[in-house]
């Protein structure tokens, strides 16, 4: 199961890595314009442009980054005997980092600091749901590491 859920993970953050770097290097893909972008992906209010182009390429790199830990995971784990003992750590925080941003993201304050259409509907629908199932796929991911408990130990002592 790890390996496909590895795959899979891999593929959606990659997906979502690779959207935010077209977005970065100014193209407004699938949206017809800027402007319909930065009120679908960020939503503050009155918001016309999207934060800086590196702020969007540096979420993009980071999911990126996320696609690679989870094939890492999912995968080949043996294969990178260094990186063993940081599987474990890294996977909860990527897990926390997820979890986190799906229940921030339903929160009435939050709602209320992101309140433009479309970005409120597709919050509640999409990412936020998105979020917690990468959130969930990361736990799994680590758990079913081996002796992911024993690695954990090591790490915190």
């Amino acid at each position: 199961m790890a390996p496909l859920l590895g795959t899979v993970l891999a593929f959606v953050l990659g997906g979502l890595g690779l959207l935010h770097l077209i977005w970065a290097a100014g193209l407004s893909f699938p949206f017809p314009n800027e402007q319909s972008l930065a009120r679908s992906v960020v939503g503050r209010r009155g918001i016309t442009r999207l934060p800086s182009h590196a702020s969007v390429a540096l979420l993009g790199v980071l999911l990126l980054g996320g696609g690679a830990a989870a094939v890492i995971m999912g995968h080949f784990e043996d294969a990178f005997p260094p990186l063993k003992y940081l599987l474990v750590p890294v996977g909860l925080f990527l897990s926390g980092v997820f979890f986190i941003r799906a229940v921030v993201g339903v929160l009435p304050a939050f709602e209320r600091a992101a309140p433009e259409q479309p970005y409120l509907t597709l919050n509640r629908r999409l990412y936020s749901p998105l979020c917690f199932l990468i959130g969930l796929a990361f736990l799994a991911l680590t758990f079913s590491l081996p002796n992911w408990s024993w690695r954990l130990a090591q790490v915190f002592g």
